[in-house]
């Protein structure tokens, strides 16, 4: 857990900063006297106490553009003017502590804080660890409803109206639609290499103008796809990186 401290008042930094370190001593503690500093690129504190009144740019249009640049840090305001607090709220402010305080009262709020700020920590890894590697479609398959995750799909085919998937590590799944529809649920970890095949990007071992060489199969590239294949297979991989 990291911890920013941002005011003015160098009093109030170290008060707030002494008291957090009592009831959590291995938490890192960043201070600043001005709001130049967490408006910074490179700022990543779980938790902010940010006091509203300062020089230069205030508390709350720092907040601001702290939740227009994405940045979800939990934010706790100080102030010693008890009726800016309804304020605080607009900006997505966690609580708010009015001066003058006691170390009580900080480690207080300080440990609501950190609850909050786990408890959201903990959500984002689980919607990137759905969005990496958890989405699934239903299809109808011999009478039962198949749920299939999406990432263990290698490609998919169609003749005949059935369209099959050729699974990771499974049997084959059959189902009757139209591979434009899968093809849309799939997005753009998926490419449309051929008008009968959609493979998993992720799968590609490797390939070239003519095919796709996954694990147990090499897959035509229809005439004019090569362009848009490079383009997707490096956008897909673009995208992985970043995760």
């Amino acid at each position: 857990m990291k911890l920013a401290i941002c005011d003015d008042d160098k009093r109030i930094r170290d008060l707030i900063a002494e008291s957090v370190k009592e009831v959590s001593e291995k938490i890192e503690i960043v201070l600043y006297e001005d709001a130049k500093g967490i408006l910074s690129a490179n700022f990543d504190s779980d938790i902010l106490f940010l006091d509203i009144q300062m020089p230069g740019i205030d508390g709350m249009n720092a907040a601001r553009m702290l939740r227009s640049s994405g940045k979800r840090t939990v934010i706790v305001f100080v102030t010693a003017l008890e009726d800016q607090v309804f304020r605080a709220f607009d900006v997505g402010a966690f609580h708010y502590i009015v001066k003058p305080f006691t170390k009580a009262r900080i480690k207080e709020i300080y440990l609501k804080a950190a609850g909050q700020a786990e408890d959201q920590r903990l959500m984002e890894a689980a919607l990137s660890e759905q969005e990496e590697t958890g989405r699934t479609i239903t299809v109808k398959s011999g009478g039962t409803n198949t749920r299939v995750l999406l990432s263990e799909v290698q490609y998919a085919e169609i003749y005949d109206r059935r369209i099959v998937l050729h699974m990771e590590s499974s049997g084959d799944i059959e189902y009757y639609g139209r591979i434009s529809d899968l093809e849309n649920l799939c997005g753009k970890d998926f490419f449309r290499i051929h008008r009968a095949y959609l493979v998993n990007l992720g799968a590609v071992k490797s390939y070239d103008s003519k095919y796709v060489h996954m694990t147990d199969a090499d897959i035509p590239v229809a005439r004019g796809k090569y362009p848009e294949l490079i383009k997707a297979y490096l956008s897909y991989h673009t995208r992985r990186e970043g995760l």
